[in-house]
């Protein structure tokens, strides 16, 4: 009840022009524009819950969506070119690692103190982790993606292999039944792509891969990547050393080398059995071939007692500054930055938190119908956990858990550069370790 009651008060006071009463009383005298610029998403993902909106909130005139690349890297590069020109939208979608690199270009939730306990009632808690940072709240996610484990289905058949492994003791062992070398060393099917990070051979998303290994064995990625734990002395050592044996020759497990396509077009070929990504990735499958007979399962654990998973997700954020158009040219924009940040922050909640009344489109919902994608919700994770696709990625959710990469395609180029050390000999698993945490490091402004 007093969940209730809080919430009713918070929607008051951030969404005060969707209260018909209150709207009489206290109408402000504007009408207002927001915009949204995100990646992946059709403009068409939003509309009908767009067309709902500007019902209950008639002082909203026009809410546009832009799609802007989508490639991660170029997407920083022109949100940061708009922040710094100053033609930057109202609301743009933000990685989940990326609050630390963008948390002075957005704003706070205004009323975020009041919030937190319906924010953590609402959402995953790697949510909070990774959006939440000194008590204020600066995105809210529409859904939770996190790495599993795909598996062509006729090899496994063909090898006599009933169920995908649920442990990495048991992905080993299924390993060494399914590669398959020929008398010139030449591997003709590979049971898994890992090992590797860079073309030649190379391993898509390797570095979250590791990252995944290294916080399943214990790692606080936040304190650094040889930070000892109860679960091992150094998880950053063991999850590399785990990582690399696949690509080592002399590996019992070596099932990948240089000679190897790109891994996804290896899973899609035929000449890998199993391969790690996120649930995108499913639909980009069947559609480039529709013939491949593959599955997909949690993704392996070192504990199944104590699961981890790894998350890659967007959340919606406001952003902190925008010119507001001058009366002369909108004579309706009466309104300050303070009125826009209360108003982008009212859409966002309208967007991502669970209608207060059932009569209403659920816009979580409704995007995550159209989109196929997990749930960050925990309502929604409930409707979605017994789905045959959907419930693996949404199950995994409960267990992500992230940290605070001070900028993902710097941490990324510095976990490949990593693994290809390794894979080169140019060091040991130790030192290349050593060099990596460094790195990581000076990234985050610590000696």
């Amino acid at each position: 009840m007093k969940t209730r009651i809080a919430l009713f008060l918070l929607i008051i006071l951030i969404t005060l022009p969707l209260s018909g009463c209150l709207k009489k009383r206290f109408s402000l005298p504007y009408k207002m524009d927001l915009e949204i610029w995100g990646t992946f998403d059709d403009s068409s993902t939003f509309q009908a819950a767009i067309s709902q909106y500007k019902k209950l909130n008639p002082q909203i005139r026009n809410i546009t969506f832009r799609k802007l690349s989508s490639n991660f890297d170029d997407y920083e590069k022109q949100l940061l070119e708009s922040l710094a020109s100053g033609s930057a939208p109202d609301i743009i979608y933000i990685k989940n690692t990326g609050l630390t690199k963008h948390q002075n270009k957005i704003v706070p939730l205004p009323v975020s103190d009041q919030f937190l306990r319906i924010f953590r009632d609402s959402f995953v808690d790697v949510a909070y982790q990774d959006f939440v940072s000194q008590n204020q709240i600066y995105a809210m996610p529409l859904y939770c993606d996190t790495l599993a484990l795909y598996y062509n289905k006729k090899i496994f058949n063909q090898a006599g292999i009933t169920n995908p492994p649920r442990t990495w003791d048991e992905l080993r062992e299924q390993t060494k039944i399914l590669t398959k070398i020929d008398d010139y060393g030449n591997i003709n099917q590979s049971a898994i792509a890992l090992g590797r990070a860079k073309d030649p051979g190379a391993i898509n998303r390797a570095g979250d891969i590791f990252m995944l290994m290294a916080m399943q064995r214990g790692a606080d990625l936040d304190k650094g990547l040889n930070e000892p734990t109860s679960f091992d002395s150094n998880p950053g050592n063991s999850a590399l050393q785990f990582f690399t044996d696949f690509s080592r020759g002399s590996s019992d497990v070596y099932t990948w080398n240089s000679k190897m396509d790109y891994s996804i077009d290896s899973f899609r070929f035929g000449k890998t059995a199993m391969m790690i990504n996120y649930s995108y990735l499913k639909d980009r499958l069947q559609s480039l071939d529709p013939g491949l007979q593959f599955d997909i399962a949690p993704v392996p654990q070192f504990n199944q007692t104590s699961q981890v998973n790894f998350p890659n997700y967007w959340g919606l954020a406001v952003v902190k500054d925008k010119k507001i158009p001058s009366l002369d040219i909108d004579p309706s924009a009466n309104y300050t930055n303070e009125d826009r940040i209360r108003e982008a922050w009212s859409f966002v909640n309208y967007l991502t938190l669970k209608p207060t009344h059932q009569s209403l489109l659920d816009p979580a919902r409704e995007y995550l119908n159209i989109t196929n994608k997990p749930a960050a919700r925990k309502d929604l994770i409930e409707e979605q956990k017994n789905e045959e696709f959907r419930g693996i990625f949404a199950r995994q959710a409960i267990t992500a858990k992230s940290w605070r990469q001070p900028d993902e395609s710097a941490i990324d180029k510095i976990l490949n550069d990593m693994i290809e050390a390794v894979n080169y000999g140019y060091a040991t698993v130790q030192d290349s370790l050593d060099t990596a945490d460094t790195r990581i490091n000076v990234l985050r402004g610590v000696e």
